[in-house]
């Protein structure tokens, strides 16, 4: 375990935090450190955390040491859409002013989630099927469920009065930041002319692997830690449900999967199905 800080400045407005396993991820992690450095918001540290899991634990071993008002956390194979993203996310909280008395606060940002424009043919095929993989960008802020660790900006201070992240998660810790912002009363929303890249797996095994392994994930979280287990929108919506049945979601899941069929969606027909495997292997075997 390592937690270095590669961009050093006294006294920082923000702390980006970029949690990797290898502080390298295939040649990306340096891509986004000249990312960060061409932003027009100087005012920054950069914490790269290496060989820590999971990731709510790896992004809190890096707001231990974060001396910045504001942390912005970014995955290690995410690149930046263009040089005022870290601005755009942090202008809301420097800009709001509250209207009325009973107006929730703006508690988490986040950029729009593109893939690259080099991306393949069954990458680009893929982004239109799987939902999750896309947010447009948008003209205005906007109240959405699509805000992830990909790219995203929370005050330090209301990071740690929530409790920080959890550090036994798996998978699953966008949902449940997302759910406890909202339980403390603020809003969650993705940022105007903003936007960031991060690419889908790069071929059909990779996707299937990939679902397949959050399905074992998914039912180790259901099983030791049903607290944990919240509800997924599609993303572009704002009002929704945070919490649901296992019943409920067993039959929507079966729904889900027929309609796919009917519609002929392939590529999220399987995902869906080793998703399925993944998660009842992970039912049987537990631990």
């Amino acid at each position: 375990m390592s937690v270095q800080i590669v961009i050093d400045r006294n006294d920082p407005l923000i702390s980006v935090i970029i949690p990797s396993l290898d502080g390298y991820r295939g040649g990306n992690v340096p891509k986004l450190l000249e990312d960060i450095k061409s932003q027009t918001l100087k005012d920054l540290e950069v914490i790269i955390v290496k060989g820590v899991t999971p990731n709510g634990r790896a992004r809190n071993e890096g707001v231990k040491v974060a001396q910045g008002k504001y942390i912005v956390s970014i995955d290690d194979d995410v690149r930046l859409g263009n040089d005022r993203v870290i601005d755009n996310l942090i202008s809301p909280f420097l800009e709001e002013t509250r209207e009325t008395k009973d107006e929730r606060r703006i508690g988490l940002t986040g950029a729009s989630q593109l893939i690259p424009d080099d991306s393949s043919y069954f990458q680009k095929c893929a982004i239109k099927q799987i939902p999750r993989t896309y947010f447009p960008i948008v003209n205005e802020i906007t109240e959405t469920d699509m805000v992830s660790h990909m790219c995203l900006a929370i005050p330090a201070q209301l990071y740690k009065d929530i409790g920080w992240e959890s550090d036994v998660l798996k998978s699953g810790t966008d949902p449940d930041l997302r759910f406890r912002v909202r339980q403390a009363g603020y809003k969650i929303v993705v940022v105007p002319n903003t936007w960031a890249y991060h690419p889908l797996p790069k071929t059909f095994y990779a996707l299937l692997k990939m679902s397949y392994n959050k399905g074992k994930d998914s039912a180790w979280v259901r099983k030791y830690y049903p607290q944990f287990v919240y509800e997924l929108s599609d993303g572009f919506k704002s009002d929704f449900k945070l919490k649901r049945s296992f019943i409920y979601r067993i039959i929507r899941g079966v729904w889900i999967i027929i309609e796919l069929v009917i519609t002929f969606k392939l590529i999220n027909f399987t995902s869906k199905v080793s998703y399925t495997l993944g998660y009842l292997v992970g039912t049987i075997r537990g631990k």
